[in-house]
């Protein structure tokens, strides 16, 4: 004779939570992200544009190496600005998706 399956508790309740917690966090974060990029990227800019500044005189004789030189400073300049961007991102979705995946693994067991 089979064994009785425990009945499933009901998670309505925890998705619930979960969802408005969720909510409440990304619009959070995505408040805060949305005051700290226009400061940001004015410190990006202003680097950038320093550093190509700098490129010119210090190369002035050799247009190559000028322009490897602000090469490189757009390299870092979008790597700043795609990372603050990537961290934003991750910073709201990673932990509501921490969150339903332990819901799902638990709902599974």
């Amino acid at each position: 004779m089979p064994k009785p399956r425990p009945v499933a508790p009901d998670h309505r309740t925890a998705n619930r939570l979960l969802a408005a917690a969720s909510a409440v966090w990304i619009v959070g974060v995505c408040i805060v992200w949305f005051l700290t990029w226009p400061p940001t990227t004015q410190i990006y800019d202003a680097t950038y544009y320093a550093g190509q500044r700098d490129c010119r005189q210090r190369y002035a004789g050799a247009p190559e190496r000028v322009e490897r030189c602000i090469g490189l400073f757009t390299l870092q300049y979008l790597r700043s600005r795609n990372g603050h961007a990537i961290d934003g991102a991750l910073v709201a979705l990673l932990p509501p998706l921490l969150g339903w995946t332990v819901l799902h693994i638990r709902r599974r067991l």
